[in-house]
């Protein structure tokens, strides 16, 4: 579960007055920084937000090899022993990012290439975010630091009116940004005053949960079948959290909402057969099917390259047999109506 964003440092004292929050940009130099902007990052060895954190990635990835376990799910970065620890707080966890999801700063504008962009168009965007799929895949980075780079693209775009040669270092920097909250990633300067923009727009809310906060949630609430079935899933499901980045009308749904459809979508597409949704599922996610109707019907289209049919990077990701070539598998084009009725026991 994602920490809060002060979670690394020792909280202050009460009585100490906290300084106003700045950009990089606005704050001074000191010759104890390391300003070398030539050096080139490390795809390979990417910084977590601790060493802690890191060695224990590196400790669960060995025990995984040792035991031949597969690939591990791309948006799980969790130890068991985490989610044992946090079990008896998931209830006020859910309540706590819930309350966040549906917070105005958080909460992007669905109508902005109407009211507010002139330049650009939604096909613009699928193009940014595919580009963006690539260059976190080579650099390695979390499938949560994408979802939130997306996440600030959408929220600056509703606020501010930008340029079509600008959208591109729109995206780098939300990279970047989400980056140094998710993985401290190193800067390029050529972007400091993007960054100072982006952030000031965002009112520094760089936190929030986003699709894959949910889907962790989410399926860990499915019960049943082997760690190989249920690796199926998981990877199916981080397939499809990613293609809905690419179509603007996801944006219009709350992040719970779209994890809930692609979770739906998900097991329709290996289990065609069966209905997916049932009253487990609905308690859990706290979504009926009717609630999730129009938002299954865009994640299975993007599933079946009815729309953003030209964006091929999250496609071709996935065909990869680390990821299960989850990319690959074919769905029926039409989901059955009683599927999308009332569930049952």
């Amino acid at each position: 579960m994602k920490r809060k964003e002060n979670s690394a440092h020792s909280a202050p004292p009460l009585n100490r007055p906290r300084g106003k929050r700045k950009a990089l940009a606005e704050l001074p130099k000191s010759n104890g920084l390391n300003m070398n902007h030539d050096s080139a990052p490390r795809p390979s060895k990417p910084r977590t937000r601790s060493a802690a954190r890191a060695e224990a990635e590196a400790e669960a990835a060995m025990k995984r090899r040792k035991a031949g376990d597969a690939a591990r799910w791309p948006m799980d970065t969790r130890q068991p022993d985490a989610e044992a620890a946090v079990a008896p707080y998931v209830g006020d966890i859910d309540r706590y990012l819930r309350s966040l999801e549906v917070e105005p700063l958080r909460r992007p504008s669905h109508s902005y290439f109407q009211d507010i962009q002139k330049n650009i168009c939604p096909k613009m965007r699928a193009i940014l975010v595919d580009w963006l799929v690539e260059v976190a895949e080579e650099f390695k980075l979390h499938a949560e630091t994408l979802h939130l780079a997306v996440s600030y693209v959408d929220r600056f775009l509703t606020m501010n009116v930008v340029a079509r040669n600008k959208l591109q270092l729109l995206g780098v920097t939300a990279l970047l940004v989400a980056a140094k909250y998710e993985e401290i990633e190193s800067s390029k300067m050529k972007v400091v005053k993007m960054e100072t923009d982006l952030l000031k727009s965002l009112s520094f809310q760089i936190g929030g949960p986003t699709v894959t906060t949910f889907l962790r949630q989410f399926i860990a609430s499915c019960r049943g079948g082997n760690s190989a079935s249920r690796g199926k899933l998981e990877f199916v499901c981080s397939y499809l959290a990613e293609l809905s980045l690419l179509d603007y009308d996801c944006i219009s749904y709350l992040p719970s909402v779209v994890a809930a459809a692609c979770l739906f979508v998900a097991r329709f597409i290996i289990h065609p057969k069966t209905r997916p949704w049932n009253l487990s599922l609905e308690q859990s996610t706290g979504y009926r099917v009717f609630d999730l109707q129009k938002s299954i019907y865009v994640i299975h289209e993007l599933q079946l390259t009815i729309r953003c049919p030209n964006q091929v990077a999250i496609r071709e990701k996935y065909k990869d047999p680390k990821f299960g070539c989850v990319s690959t598998m074919v769905s029926p084009r039409e989901i059955p109506t009683s599927f999308l009725e009332g569930c049952h026991k």
